[in-house]
Formats: structure tokens, C-alpha cells, sequence
């Protein structure tokens, strides 16, 4: 009974995760084709400092409407598929070598790789692993909003993301007897 009081404690923590802790990353070397889990595993990271906020990301697909004579009920069907254009906001530090990856990308036309580490591994254990989103596409800016005296010195990057973004859910480690 202890172990399934626990699962279900684990369970319920885990549809009440925050984003403080995730960690975003980009990969440095251009990727101009789509990539499987393990294609994205196998990339080099760089992690993205000062991240304060990370844009919308997965998948919108357009509703096509078609109105005929004979009904009163418009026609639908779906169309092309937008993976995403995220805005990710970081607090300028010109000395981040995540960020400085970033400005480097913008600069080009080049198809670049991202992760989004959670904060949410199902315990301790050091075999769980936090969940992971991937995604892959273009990089434009930097955007710097400027704003009040008190306002931070940030810069805004756009994500023209070009493939669906594939999910690795969160791994709990531990085995029961």
C-alpha cells in the first residue's frame, strides 16, 4: 500500500511542474535535415544562460473552411502544419556562450537543433531523467525591447521552427522490488 500512496504522490506532483530549473540548449552545429530522439540524444549542447522566458512551442495546423451552395454547414479540412516561432527572452550577457551561439546563429540561414530540459524528474534517483522537448529551426534577432529605467537589459531571439517538436517524457529510474 506505502508504494502505491507513493506513485500516486509522485503522480500527482508531476501536473504541477513550474518552469523554474529548465535549462535550454542549442546545438552549434547546423542540422538542415529532421532528426529522431536518438538523432537529437547524440548532439553536442550548449546551454542558454539567462533564459526568462521561452515562447510557445508545438505544433499549428490551419483549418481550411470551404462554404458550398447546398449546406449550411461549412466544409473542413486541415492544412499546412506551422512547428512553431517561439520568442525566447534572455537577459543579455555577452559573455554566455549559449547566448553568443544564438547571436552566431541569427547571423545565418542555417537550420539549428534545440532542447528544453524540465525540472521535473520523477525523484533523486540518478538514473531518472527530467522530460525533454526537441526542436529544430531557425534563429532571427537579436530584439532588444530597451524600456524603462528600471526595466533589465534583455534581447529577444525568434525560433522559425521547422520540424515537429518531439517529446522524451520524464524517466523514473527506480525499480520496485
Amino acid at each position: 500500500m506505502k508504494i502505491l500512496a507513493s506513485l500516486a504522490a509522485t503522480a500527482a506532483v508531476a501536473y504541477a511542474n513550474v518552469n523554474a530549473g529548465r535549462k535550454l540548449f542549442i546545438c552549434t552545429t547546423p542540422q538542415p535535415n529532421d532528426l529522431d530522439a536518438t538523432g537529437f540524444a547524440a548532439l553536442s549542447w550548449v546551454q542558454v544562460g539567462g533564459v526568462g522566458n521561452h515562447g510557445e512551442t508545438g505544433s499549428t495546423t490551419n483549418i481550411l473552411t470551404y462554404d458550398t451552395w447546398d449546406t449550411d454547414v461549412s466544409d473542413k479540412a486541415k492544412g499546412v502544419t506551422n512547428a512553431g516561432d517561439p520568442d525566447v527572452e534572455v537577459a543579455y550577457n555577452a559573455n554566455d556562450l549559449g547566448q553568443q551561439a544564438l547571436r552566431a546563429a541569427a547571423l545565418t540561414r542555417f537550420k539549428y537543433a534545440f532542447k528544453i530540459e524540465g525540472n521535473d524528474k520523477p525523484n533523486a534517483d540518478v538514473d531518472s531523467t527530467n522530460t525533454i522537448r526537441y526542436n529544430r529551426g531557425l534563429v532571427t534577432g537579436p530584439r532588444q525591447p530597451n524600456g524603462a529605467v528600471e526595466d533589465f537589459d534583455l534581447e529577444i531571439f525568434t525560433l522559425g521552427l521547422v520540424q515537429r517538436q518531439i517529446t522524451v517524457p520524464a524517466v523514473d529510474g527506480t525499480t520496485i522490488p
